[in-house]
């Protein structure tokens, strides 16, 4: 049963993850109330809800900010996501349907035309289409969750590391060895493959701590 304060966490959830809330934005109940035409007891609901979730920080005697994460935080989660990553990849390789597989390839030869026309806009939501069909096809709704949890978390710290312009060339290149690995149901290889394809490199990590320090050092002056 959708409740009213599921629809308020949702919709505070969407902002949240697309970037029009920004971490460290006050959520302030009197003001959210009027907005959702709402009494207090469901935006605080949601409210609640969102902290457990981690995207929200619950301040005794204060309004609720979106949830900050240190970027050594942001540098854990990345490690447990790879290694979840990883795993939805080797157990899609043994339980991928040979419908997934098709609708797979198709997906992959959409984003490869995308990337020859130069579309950039709209690489990020199709790159998310495909790592959510491997997730998918690992058949492990807990697994599922999980990632879906961390992946909702960084949303807003991704996006500053991928506001630097890209060879969009390269994640395409480890898509394809991804695919072939679970084509092939290479089940180590897979998990291999998209571990390493999530993880953010030793060649990287100084350049993504550089784009969040750009970004966020106003907040902690």
């Amino acid at each position: 049963m959708v409740t009213r304060a599921n629809n308020i966490r949702d919709v505070l959830e969407s902002e949240i993850i697309s970037g029009e809330r920004q971490p460290g934005d006050r959520l302030d109940e009197p003001q959210l109330t009027a907005r959702f035409n709402a009494s207090r007891a469901p935006v605080r609901e949601a409210l609640v809800e969102l902290a457990t979730a981690g995207l929200v920080e619950m301040q005794p005697h204060r309004s609720a900010v979106v949830a900050e994460i240190s970027v050594q935080q942001v540098i854990q989660m990345y490690e447990v996501l790879a290694e979840l990553e990883g795993l939805s990849a080797r157990l899609a390789a043994r339980r991928m349907s040979d419908e997934e597989r098709t609708k797979f390839d198709a997906l992959h030869t959409k984003v490869g035309d995308l990337i020859d026309k130069g579309d950039r806009a709209a690489f990020p939501a199709l790159n998310k289409q495909f790592h959510e069909m491997i997730h998918h096809s690992a058949h492990n709704e807990i697994l599922e969750e999980q990632i879906d949890g961390l992946n909702k978390r960084l949303a807003p710290y991704r996006r500053i590391f991928h506001d630097v312009p890209h060879d969009l060339s390269i994640p395409y290149a480890e898509h394809q060895n991804v695919i072939a690995a679970i084509q092939h149901r290479d089940e180590n290889l897979a998990d291999q493959i998209f571990k390493d394809h999530t993880a953010l490199r030793a060649d990287k990590i100084t350049d993504f701590i550089a784009a969040f320090d750009r970004r966020f050092e106003k907040r902690s002056a």
